[in-house]
């Protein structure tokens, strides 16, 4: 039952193509152990709209927090 709530994270990911400016994204997603020790980025395959194809995501730094 512990498995099964792993600590999920907010995470920023933006197109791999594409500048940051561009469309935004966040989601949430649950960082590997490994990935926080070693500090790599989360990559992912994801679906872009304004696209309309699979593409691969990667992890950026999140935008500062305004109120």
């Amino acid at each position: 039952m512990a498995d099964s709530k792993k600590k999920q994270t907010k995470v920023y990911l933006i197109p791999e193509s594409e500048s940051r400016d561009s469309h935004t994204y966040h989601y949430l997603a649950v960082k590997t152990k490994k990935l926080v020790i070693e500090n790599q980025k989360l990559r992912l395959k994801k679906f872009n709209p304004a696209k309309q194809i699979h593409e691969w995501f990667v992890e950026a730094k999140l935008p500062p927090h305004s109120k």
